[in-house]
């Protein structure tokens, strides 16, 4: 169930939040909790039912590990931590990982011992990770093993189980009685959760659809382009992206706030950022805190003695491992690598006092960057990333429109005025959560939200509903 669709909008979320409301104040806030979680399974399943068994073997394993290791001692509380690790990580490599792995290594032979392709089940990636941090956050006792009831509301809360946030249950479960709100905030809690859902769904619908049209075209063309259309069809994936993610990451955070819950925040204006460490601090967050924590700290941690080189190091390995996390592709790798080489460059620039650079040029060198990688993000092969980034210097060829031509009617009319628009929404203004919290019901900007739900419910009537780019992930 896509949350830019009609069954979700109009159906699953209003009912859950009004049943969520009626159960707490009938049966109290643990008879609520029970409510979401058989939405939640509801939700997870209406997709494909066949995954539901991948999601709760995930569950109850990680639940079972976690209660084991509560209870255990060092030395077997370490090794129980490696075991409950090697199994996440296992169970997703299957899916994802052992045949792609096998056949890249053809050369000595392991392109023969392929296992059966297995579709990835809905969310694996995001909810993995998920349960990761908690084993982690448990063996470290930032917060005792929760109970079966807790532990699988918090992973398969349908909200973020599906593309994120990527949540930590320290900072979720607490929450959980606060399901269907507090009789005093549950208004302004409902009204916020409504208002940032809006400005997610009009991101999706409006912005990142409109911008898709041109990204496809570019992306799929045969011919060769010229640097100015590899240069519009490149921002354009950029700038789809980033309103698809950021979206679809609002609408999560929404749905979560009007059942009391707050969901940490994933996005703040990323692609204003003057360094890609910058970046990395407002683009996909929780994902950023998550290779920052349990991937680059442990890296320095195993060197006896950090040095900016062996810093160097953990981000580059770091970075390839989250670019590969996206999917089993050298793809992903290299965009992990180039974000990494960006990282190291910001690093050595910092620690060596370099003069710094006017904020245009620091802003104009991290975007290029950015841009350039998301070009190998979404191309199907290095070569034709690699044809595309060299298409950004073809001097030769350099104002050509053939291509750009197909799609001259999306920069006219409605997806003109979206293209426009959402261009100046992407380097200005203020964040959309931090909007959300500033928000108070009044009729003004009551209007603006009316107004921004017809321009959704207008775009979704005469279009195809596209699925969120991080779907696939």
């Amino acid at each position: 169930m896509l949350f830019n669709s009609f069954p979700y909008m109009l159906l699953f979320l209003p009912a859950v939040v009004l049943l969520c409301i009626l159960m707490r104040k009938l049966a109290g806030p643990k008879a609520a909790q029970f409510l979401v979680l058989v939405a939640s399974v509801f939700f997870y399943a209406w997709w494909k039912p066949a995954n539901l068994p991948y999601l709760a073997a995930s569950i109850l394993a990680n639940w079972v590990i976690a209660r084991w290791m509560s209870g255990a001692a060092q030395p077997l509380r370490k090794r129980i931590l490696i075991t409950g690790l090697i199994l996440n990580i296992g169970y997703l490599c299957v899916f994802k990982y052992v045949n792609f792995l096998l056949a890249s290594f053809s050369v000595f032979g392991l392109a023969k011992l392929r296992i059966p392709d297995l579709d990835f089940p809905l969310g694996i990636s995001f909810f993995t990770l998920t349960q990761i941090m908690y084993q982690v956050d448990c063996y470290e006792g930032l917060l005792p093993a929760l109970g079966l009831f807790d532990h699988a509301t918090f992973v398969s809360f349908f909200p973020y189980v599906i593309s994120g946030p990527i949540a930590r249950a320290k900072r979720m479960a607490h929450q959980f009685p606060q399901f269907g709100g507090e009789p005093g905030s549950r208004s302004a809690s409902i009204a916020r959760g409504l208002y940032l859902f809006t400005l997610g769904l009009f991101k999706k619908v409006v912005f990142a659809d409109a911008f898709a049209s041109i990204a496809t075209a570019g992306f799929s063309a045969t011919t060769h382009l010229s640097a100015l259309e590899a240069w519009v069809f490149s921002i354009a994936y950029t700038l789809q992206i980033y309103f698809d993610f950021s979206g679809y990451s609002d609408m999560a955070i929404g749905s979560a706030l009007m059942l009391g819950i707050e969901v940490p925040r994933n996005f703040d204006a990323p692609l204003r950022s003057k360094s890609i460490i910058e970046f990395w601090q407002r683009w996909h967050i929780t994902l950023s805190q998550f290779i920052t924590t349990y991937l680059y700290t442990p890296i320095v941690k195993s060197f006896r003695k950090a040095t900016l080189f062996k810093a160097s190091i953990a981000t580059m390995v770091a970075m390839a491992i989250a670019g590969l996390w996206h999917g089993p592709s050298w793809n992903y790798v290299l965009f992990g690598v180039m974000h990494g080489a960006g990282l190291v460059s910001n690093q050595y620039w910092r620690k060596k006092k370099m003069p710094k650079l006017p904020a245009f040029a620091s802003w104009l060198l991290t975007f290029v960057l950015v841009d350039v990688a998301f070009i190998f993000f979404r191309s199907r092969t290095i070569g034709a990333g690699g044809h595309m980034a060299l298409s950004l210097v073809n001097l030769s060829h350099a104002f050509g429109t053939v291509t750009l031509s197909s799609v001259r009617g999306s920069f006219s009319g409605r997806f003109g005025v979206a293209i426009a628009i959402g261009i100046v929404l992407a380097f200005y203004g203020k964040a959309s959560d931090l909007l959300a919290k500033e928000f108070e019901p009044k009729l003004w900007n009551s209007f603006a939200v009316a107004a921004m739900i017809l321009a959704c419910w207008l775009s979704m009537t005469f279009n195809t509903t596209q699925e969120f780019v991080y779907f696939k992930f």
